[in-house]
C-alpha cells in the first residue's frame, strides 16, 4: 500500500519504537503486552492486533461523522509489572489514546483496568483471564475477548469429573495472581461436583529457571496420594518442563493407573509435542476457547502466515478480534469516544442487543476480514454479528465472552479436538 511501512517479522525486534506509518488523522489504539516476560507469544498477539488494523485500513478504515480515519496501533510493554502497567496507561493517555487492547497477564490487568476506569479509557484484554476483572465496578469500560477463569475453571472441573471419571485431583500452579486464582476456581468447582483435592502445590514461577529447576519437592507433595487427574496451571513456556518432571518422578512411575494431566488455557500443544516426553503425551488433556476447525480461524491463520511467514500463537486471534470488535462498535456508534461506543459492543458481537436497549432484529453474520461488507451494512442502519477468528464471541452482561470451549488431546503426536462445551 502506498505510503506504508513494511512491518518486521522477526521475533527479536518488537519494541515501542518500531517503524510506524505516519497518519494525518487516525483513531489511536494502544496495544499493551508483557513482551519482556513472554516475548515470542506476546509478539504474536501484537501481530494479530496489527493484522486486524491493516485489514481494516486496506478496506477504507472508519468513517466517523463523515470523515475517514485509519486505525493507528501504538505498542507498549507492561513488562509483567502492575506498576509498569499503570505507567503505560498514563503514557498512552498523554498520547491521546482512549482505547487499550491488552495486557497479557492477569497479574497486570486489574491495576491497569482500575486506572482505565478512573480516566474513562476502554480496555479490552485478549489474554488476562482473572475473574477479578469480571466484577469490577467498571462503568462498562472493561471487556475481554478471552473467557474468564470462571469459565475455564468450571469446564475443566466438569470434564475431569464427568468425562474422565476422576475423583481425586491434585493441582500444580505457578505462585502468582493467575495461578492462585485459577487453581482456587478449579479446586472449588471440582469439590462441588463431588471430587476431592489431594493437594495444591505451587512453584515459584518467575523466580526460577524452569529448564534447570529441580521439582523434586513439588512432585513429592503433588503425587503422594495418587491422584486421578493432575491440573497444571502455568504459562505455555513452562508446561513441557512440568509435564516432564511429573513423568520423571519415581512416584509417577510406580503408579499402576497413570493420572490424566489437565492443562490450562494458553498451553501450546505443538510446543508440548516438540519438547514433552512422548510416553506421557496421550495422558494430556487441554482446554481452549479457540476452535481451530472454525473456518474463520482458518482464514485468520492463512492471512497471518501470508503476512508474517509463520504460524500465530494462542491468544493472537483474541487480540485480532478485539481490534475488529472495537472498530465495529465505533462505526455503529459513529464515534471513537469510549463512553459512547462501549454501548454498542454487545450489538456487534452477537449478544443481540445494545446495552440498556432491546433490539429484536436478526443481525447479518460477519466473518473475519470483511470490514468493507460490515461497514456498508452498518452505514445502512442494519445490525451485524461479528464471528471472529477465535469463534463466536457474544459478550455477557460483565463484558466477558461466552464462546464454545474446546477440550483437546494429543493422539499419535498430533493435536486433536476431543469435545466441545457451549
Amino acid at each position: 500500500m502506498a505510503g506504508s511501512v513494511v512491518f518486521w517479522v522477526s521475533c527479536e525486534k518488537l519494541s515501542e519504537d518500531y517503524n510506524k506509518t505516519e497518519y494525518e488523522q487516525s483513531v489511536k489504539i494502544g496495544v499493551v503486552g508483557d513482551v519482556s516476560v513472554l516475548r515470542e507469544q506476546v509478539e504474536s498477539m501484537f501481530m494479530g492486533a496489527k493484522l486486524a488494523s491493516e485489514e481494516i485500513n486496506q478496506k477504507g478504515g472508519l468513517t466517523l461523522l463523515g470523515e475517514d480515519y485509519p486505525i493507528e496501533i501504538i505498542f507498549k510493554n507492561s513488562a509483567g509489572s502492575p506498576s509498569e502497567g499503570i505507567k503505560v496507561v498514563d503514557e498512552l493517555i498523554e498520547m491521546g489514546v482512549q482505547i487499550i487492547v491488552g495486557p497479557t497477564f492477569s497479574s497486570v490487568a486489574v491495576e491497569m483496568a482500575e486506572k482505565c476506569i478512573e480516566n474513562n479509557v476502554l480496555l479490552m484484554s485478549y489474554a488476562a483471564t482473572t475473574s477479578e476483572l469480571t466484577f469490577l465496578q467498571d462503568n462498562n469500560l472493561i471487556w475481554r475477548t478471552c473467557p474468564s477463569d470462571f469459565t475455564f475453571g468450571s469446564v475443566s472441573a466438569k470434564h475431569a469429573f464427568d468425562s474422565l471419571e476422576s475423583r481425586k485431583a491434585a493441582i500444580l500452579y505457578r505462585n502468582d495472581r493467575f495461578g492462585a486464582g485459577l487453581s482456587d476456581i478449579i479446586g472449588g468447582m471440582f469439590m462441588e461436583y463431588g471430587g476431592s483435592i489431594t493437594n495444591r502445590v505451587s512453584f515459584p514461577g518467575d523466580e526460577i529457571d524452569i529448564s534447570s529447576y529441580s521439582f523434586e519437592t513439588e512432585m513429592a507433595a503433588l503425587l503422594n496420594e495418587e491422584p486421578d487427574v493432575i491440573y497444571i496451571v502455568a504459562f505455555s513456556s513452562e508446561v513441557a518442563a512440568l509435564v516432564n518432571s511429573i513423568y520423571n518422578s519415581n512416584l509417577y512411575q510406580n503408579f499402576i493407573n497413570k493420572p490424566h494431566i489437565f492443562l490450562n488455557d494458553g498451553a501450546l500443544p505443538n510446543e508440548l509435542i516438540k519438547n514433552g516426553i512422548p510416553e506421557i503425551l496421550e495422558s494430556v488433556v487441554g482446554i481452549t476457547s479457540t476452535n481451530e476447525n472454525n473456518p474463520n480461524h482458518t482464514i485468520y491463520k492463512n492471512n497471518y502466515i501470508q503476512r508474517y511467514g509463520f504460524n500465530p500463537s494462542t491468544f493472537s486471534e483474541h487480540a485480532y478480534d478485539a481490534v475488529y470488535l472495537i472498530a465495529y462498535a465505533m462505526q455503529m456508534a459513529d464515534s471513537d469516544n469510549p463512553i459512547v461506543f462501549k454501548n454498542y459492543l454487545n450489538a456487534v458481537s452477537g449478544s443481540g442487543y445494545i446495552r440498556n436497549q432491546d433490539l429484536i432484529v436478526d443481525p447479518v453474520i460477519i466473518n473475519v476480514d470483511e470490514f468493507d461488507v460490515a461497514k456498508n451494512i452498518i452505514l445502512k442502519g442494519e445490525l451485524i454479528n461479528y464471528e471472529g477468528a477465535s469463534g463466536p464471541i457474544s459478550f455477557d452482561e460483565y463484558g466477558d465472552p461466552t464462546p464454545k470451549i474446546v477440550i483437546w488431546g494429543i493422539r499419535n503426536n498430533k493435536y486433536v479436538e476431543l469435545t466441545h462445551y457451549d
